[in-house]
């Protein structure tokens, strides 16, 4: 009798130290768990091309990059005789759509193209009162001919007379130039051929007395130059 209870006891023993030590590996287990650093495989998740995004990073805007990019546009500052007074104002470089010349306009005008091969300078305050602009270059053809396109349009517009050489005192540096007149009541017609730096500019100007613009559109004809 006394064999089989210290037997029957020897088995409880045995039990009780099995399930301690099962629980004691699961608590170690479970602790192991809680102190493992969490995967941080989503903090670092890859982009579609394959590096891992850097929110500290800071992109550079198009709009940062186009005022990096962006030049100054050219002023200059032109004076010239409006109804016997001295004048003075700033003009901006204007380049033209299909011709390869560049412009200084001053305020109050509007540059537009009126056809293939021919631009307007036009008042805004009088679209009676323009400049045309025809330009070329001396390898396509030469000074002579496209003075003798202006003369024969000025000869048909009226009796012609040469500008004096004050009026044409904005044309420096010209290799070569040619200028008309014709006068009416209350209007003229002015015919410029000048070329400079292999550019031919042909140019015609109506005005009349009200704006008297003629000296500002010369004044800008003198400043037309290549791209």
């Amino acid at each position: 009798m006394q064999k089989k209870l210290f037997s029957m006891i020897a088995l409880l023993l045995t039990a009780v130290l099995f399930v301690g030590c099962n629980t004691s590996d699961k608590s170690e287990e479970s602790d192991a768990e809680q102190n493992e650093p969490a995967n941080t495989a989503s903090e670092q998740k890859p982009t579609e091309s394959g590096t891992v995004d850097k929110e500290q990073e800071t992109p550079t805007t198009d709009e940062s990059k186009t005022n990096a990019e962006a030049k100054p546009q050219q002023e200059t500052e032109i004076n010239y005789v409006q109804k016997g007074e001295d004048k003075s104002a700033t003009a901006t470089e204007s380049k033209s759509v299909d011709q390869g010349y560049k412009v200084q306009q001053l305020p109050g005008f509007t540059l537009s193209q009126e056809e293939p091969g021919k631009d307007m300078l036009v008042s805004n305050e009088n679209d009676e009162v323009f400049m045309r602009i025809e330009t070329t270059t001396a390898s396509e053809t030469s000074y002579d001919a496209v003075k003798t396109s202006m003369q024969d349009y000025m000869n048909a517009v009226g009796d012609t007379a040469a500008l004096s050489t004050e009026e044409l005192a904005a044309f420096k540096d010209v290799k070569n130039i040619e200028s008309y007149v014709v006068h009416f009541d209350t209007d003229k017609v002015i015919g410029v051929v000048f070329e400079k730096d292999g550019l031919i500019s042909k140019i015609t100007i109506h005005d009349n007395d009200e704006q008297d613009l003629t000296a500002a559109m010369l004044a800008m004809a003198a400043t037309i130059s290549k791209k």
